[in-house]
């Protein structure tokens, strides 16, 4: 709450948008201290509802979201819709992961357990504006590494993007 009320206005008066990740992994303890409020979705919607800020939002790692399963309340779908609609999707983490935890597995967006054209449709239609990246890149075949995995994630996305535009057309 101190946080949040010290930074909001100086956010607001530089025209700086904080978008605050979820913990990650969510919900373990970190040094034996609980990590309650990034680590699901109500904790998310109090903390923006004490920032009372159009300059304090989500940081979105749909990673993270998928990483906590069940445990964060909502789905990672349910989120997009309801922050989304707030217009407090401030950037997207887009990333997708072989199971929640206790044991995941970062993989390719077309390999894990979200169909992350699902994710990507969600985004469309709560019109998300913000920033979108590609984020923890699997490593591809033997000594092909980061340029590679980055290559195929961004062409992934891309394609994912232009079928929700096709699917989903801009309103107005």
């Amino acid at each position: 709450r101190y946080f949040a009320k010290q930074i909001a206005p100086v956010a607001e008066e530089t025209g700086v948008k904080i978008g605050v990740h979820p913990d990650d992994p969510p919900g373990l303890l970190l040094g034996n201290i609980p990590r309650p409020i990034f680590s699901s979705f109500e904790g998310y919607k109090r903390a923006i509802e004490i920032a009372d800020s159009p300059n304090i939002g989500m940081g979105l790692c749909v990673g993270c979201w998928l990483e906590g399963g069940p445990r964060m309340g909502k789905n990672v779908l349910e989120t997009i819709e309801y922050f989304g609609g707030l217009k407090k999707l401030f950037v997207i983490h887009f990333r997708n992961v072989t199971a929640p935890l206790p044991h995941f597995r970062e993989t390719y967006l077309n390999e894990g357990y979200m169909d992350m054209y699902k994710v990507m449709k969600a985004l469309r239609k709560v019109n998300f504006e913000g920033v979108l990246v590609g984020d923890h890149f699997p490593r591809m075949a033997a000594g092909a590494g980061g340029l590679a995995a980055q290559i195929y994630t961004v062409g992934y996305i891309q394609a994912l993007i232009e079928r929700a535009n096709e699917e989903l057309p801009p309103a107005g």
